[in-house]
């Protein structure tokens, strides 16, 4: 039943009502297009019964408990749409993840490394891989050395955000943790940077303004980081 038993977990329902929960999680489109009644007659049940099943299951009706139901059930709805992707220009290959997957499959222990408006997207990013049990620290103004001498030994990875990728303290973090051995993953707009030669993964992400240096101008870059990370978290979780 794809993955419909999320909604009812600690639920108690009745033969009858799991056969309508599951008549609806294999029919989503169908059932908003005919309605409680029809989804009734379709299941042999009663409207009352449908309408009993989305309250039971925390919805406060009944179209609220089939949209929920579409998210998870619509292939068109478990990644981006390929025009979003194509401005990102990230590749969602599952092999292009290996090292971010097998940081999250061991729960590891990452470094992360953001300056300016990177700095929030490295806080985000930490947030994110917290709540998934990994350990996770941020740089900050730490200095590179300092980082390797502490934690070197226990880091299965530095993450490196930064829209250029040339600034002298990320090139500097860089080449110090591949000279101390350390895997290094970067999210970069800038596809001709130092870190593409020796960071193991990187994720291109679309740069609007590349010259902007003072980030005066709109600039999705930022936002499509963040869409990139929520993605990777979407293809880990749905891997199977």
């Amino acid at each position: 039943m794809h993955d419909i038993n999320r909604f009812y977990q600690g639920v108690k329902l009745s033969d009858m009502e799991r056969d309508l929960l599951e008549y609806i999680s294999k029919n989503t489109s169908e059932a908003l297009k005919i309605g409680v009644r029809g989804v009734a007659q379709k299941a042999y049940s009663s409207p009352a019964s449908v309408i009993r099943l989305s309250q039971k299951l925390g919805f406060a009706g009944f179209r609220e408990m089939l949209y929920a139901f579409q998210s998870i059930s619509d292939s068109h709805t478990a990644y981006m749409p390929a025009k979003i992707h194509k401005k990102m220009h990230f590749v969602n290959a599952v092999e292009d993840l290996e090292l971010f997957f097998r940081i999250l499959n061991q729960k590891g222990f990452v470094c992360l490394h953001g300056q300016g408006y990177s700095m929030l997207l490295a806080e985000y990013l930490e947030k994110k891989l917290l709540s998934s049990a990994c350990t996770a620290i941020r740089q900050d103004y730490l200095e590179a050395d300092t980082i390797i001498r502490n934690f070197g030994r226990r880091l299965d990875a530095m993450i490196l955000i930064s829209r250029s990728g040339n600034t002298p303290f990320v090139t500097y973090t860089a080449q110090h943790c591949r000279k101390a051995g350390i895997p290094m993953i970067a999210f970069t707009g800038n596809p001709l940077n130092e870190l593409k030669g020796c960071c193991d993964q990187v994720f291109l992400i679309k740069d609007s303004h590349p010259f902007d240096i003072e980030n005066t101008q709109s600039n999705y870059f930022f936002g499509y980081c963040i869409l990139a990370f929520e993605e990777i978290f979407d293809i880990y979780n749905n891997r199977f």
